[in-house]
């Protein structure tokens, strides 16, 4: 899903600046409530990449790289939409069939995970070094959220080392075996 929501950061880039530029006047210095998350949407609408650049353009009012076409932020998520994608497919299949040799599906998902890891670290430093949190609302929720794609590409670095060394899919789909 991550995927779609960065291509709806590539596709309606001009969107996202200007819903930007309206919530940073509407809110001044405070993120909106509820979050962007927890508004009503239809289904129809939820299935659109157009609804999703909202993520992006309420993401801005905490850093706003991600309605700056010129920042490291944005080129590396743009980058992520299209070259994480079919790795992202390929390991989310391979969690239920047999698309390819565990061994092989396992090296596919170190360094498709190495590259969201790298290109997460990478944007934190950016953030970190320009000051950008400052001014601006939400740290805690920007720590937080690149939390989860710190751990999440290491996680699944770890299950796919497994999964390359055993030549198994086993740790995906029957989980750790952890002896007592």
């Amino acid at each position: 899903m991550i995927c779609l929501w960065e291509m709806s950061l590539f596709f309606h880039r001009k969107l996202i600046r200007s819903q930007y530029l309206s919530m940073k006047r509407k809110y001044e210095g405070k993120l909106p409530s509820p979050m962007f998350m927890f508004e009503h949407v239809s289904f129809l609408e939820a299935l659109t990449l157009k609804h999703w650049a909202k993520v992006w353009s309420t993401y801005s009012l905490m850093d706003p790289s991600y309605s700056e076409l010129n920042s490291f932020g944005f080129a590396i998520d743009c980058g992520n939409a299209f070259t994480a994608i079919i790795p992202s497919i390929l390991l989310a299949l391979s969690c239920t069939w047999d698309i390819m040799p565990a061994k092989t599906m396992g090296l596919v998902g170190i360094i498709s995970n190495y590259q969201m890891l790298y290109g997460t670290v990478l944007y934190f430093f950016s953030y970190v070094i320009n000051e950008r949190w400052k001014g601006r609302p939400g740290l805690a929720l920007v720590i937080a959220s690149n939390g989860v794609w710190i751990a999440g590409p290491l996680l699944s670095m770890y299950a796919c080392y497994i999964m390359l060394s055993t030549n198994s899919y086993a740790i995906v789909r029957e989980g750790p075996s952890i002896s007592l």
